[in-house]
């Protein structure tokens, strides 16, 4: 299992080490110290790349499925003619809707 963290004694055990051993150990208890802390932080990197965000299938719906609505409205709006302001509300209200949920969404995420 590896170490969650790094003791502040550890290090002064392997000054302390160094100091009784002589220089002649400083490599081995210096490449030690290193792969310790090297572990430290392998370890806490593997934890935080595990704690991925699960994917948020209902936004992906709405996205998509907000295009696939846009299409058939922008087309019905534009055969009436140049109609700017038909567009301008389809868009609109498909904003709006996908807003709401992001909105809500954040305001769910802040209470937990």
């Amino acid at each position: 299992m590896p170490p969650e963290k790094l003791e502040p004694n550890e290090v002064g055990a392997a000054f302390a080490a160094r100091r009784e051993l002589g220089p002649q150990y400083e490599l081995e208890l210096a490449e030690s110290l290193v792969d310790r802390v090297n572990a430290v932080i392998d370890s806490r990197l593997a934890e935080k790349k595990g704690k991925r965000p699960p994917l948020d299938w209902a936004q992906m719906t709405l996205g998509l499925g907000s295009l696939a609505l846009s299409i058939p409205l922008v087309a019905i709006v534009s055969s009436d003619g140049p109609g700017t302001l038909g567009l301008m509300l389809v868009f609109g209200v498909i904003a709006v809707v996908n807003l709401a949920y992001v909105l809500t969404r954040a305001l769910h995420n802040t209470r937990d």
